[in-house]
């Protein structure tokens, strides 16, 4: 086996070549295109594996590889320590110690979707970078009207109904008028556009069963409710995705405050039966229903809304 190491940059490509016993075989640059990428790839002998690092060009390399029947790995770069913490950092070391990390299997593999599931995450996450925007301008129009002396709370000064009433409330400068109409006109347009966006994923979202299976899940959807940053136990890692971590919370949330399903009965048995505290308990709950998720995702069936039930059942037995 080759071990093909790829310090990836948007002009140039570095490559590194490990064989079986450790040896550097062949190192080279090239620009960062197809033909290159390939052409350099290509000349190495068969079997071969390419390793490269999570990246802006990761998906882009990937889809690549497979288009030309390749098999490229993203790796975690977090994982790679020794990248980071070697005492001389050069493109070329960079490359020669991925190559070594895949030989002897510390890599660690992330998962990218390719093609028309790339475009969708793409458009999910551009969904959530409006909601982002949206919660910046609104918390500039409540700081201008404070900076103001101006008390203000809820939603009512958002409204294009009241902003009448919250303008008389402004002193009479100019600048001050324009710079909270200006606010307003970005909150309007960045609503608007958010709009577009989950229409967009709603609609795209059809061409993927797996979405339709989740959304029979307790407490899973499009939510826009914002999430707080607390931290559910001090001995969790803070290696994690800050976006996925709120919506599993705000998913868990939804489940636990739902109708009758096996998400809030698992809540109830942990804190009315077993007395395990509150915020431990949706923690157990957020792992089960992530491991519901990506069970449904993995195996293809349909959610079975009692299968805690029948488990309880098969144990008894």
């Amino acid at each position: 086996m080759n071990y093909i190491g790829v310090d990836c940059h948007i002009s140039t490509l570095d490559f590194s070549v490990v064989n079986e016993t450790g040896t550097i075989t062949k190192r080279g640059k090239v620009n960062t295109s197809v033909k290159e990428f390939i052409g350099f790839v290509s000349r190495i002998p068969k079997p071969r594996k390419i390793f490269i690092e999570e990246g802006e060009l990761a998906s882009w390399l990937l889809e690549t590889s497979i288009k030309f029947g390749e098999r490229l790995i993203i790796t975690d770069p977090k994982t790679n320590k020794w990248i980071g913490k070697g005492g001389r950092k050069d493109d070329t070391i960079d490359a020669d110690k991925l190559a070594q990390l895949a030989r002897g299997k510390y890599i660690k593999e992330i998962y990218h979707p390719i093609n028309n599931r790339r475009r969708f995450k793409e458009l999910v996450l551009a969904y959530h970078d409006t909601v982002k925007s949206q919660t910046r301008i609104k918390n500039k129009i409540k700081a201008k009207f404070r900076r103001e002396g101006i008390r203000c709370s809820g939603e009512a000064i958002y409204c294009e109904k009241y902003r009448k009433e919250w303008r008389e409330e402004l002193p009479g400068n100019k600048t001050v008028h324009l710079i909270v109409n200006q606010l307003w006109t970005q909150l309007d347009q960045i609503q608007e556009a958010k709009q577009i966006h989950k229409r967009d994923v709603r609609i795209q979202s059809r061409q993927f069963p797996e979405i339709k299976r989740f959304r029979e899940i307790p407490g899973i959807g499009l939510c826009e409710r914002s999430s707080g940053e607390k931290v559910y136990s001090r001995k969790l890692t803070r290696n994690y995705n800050r976006l996925l971590k709120n919506t599993v919370k705000q998913a868990t949330e939804a489940a636990i405050r739902a109708k009758e399903n096996q998400f809030r009965r698992q809540y109830l048995r942990l804190t009315l039966e077993q007395g395990i505290a509150s915020h431990k308990a949706k923690l157990t709950v957020a792992r089960s229903l992530l491991a519901t998720v990506y069970g449904i995702w993995k195996s293809g069936d349909e959610y079975d809304p009692d299968i805690d039930k029948k488990r309880s059942k098969e144990e008894q037995k």
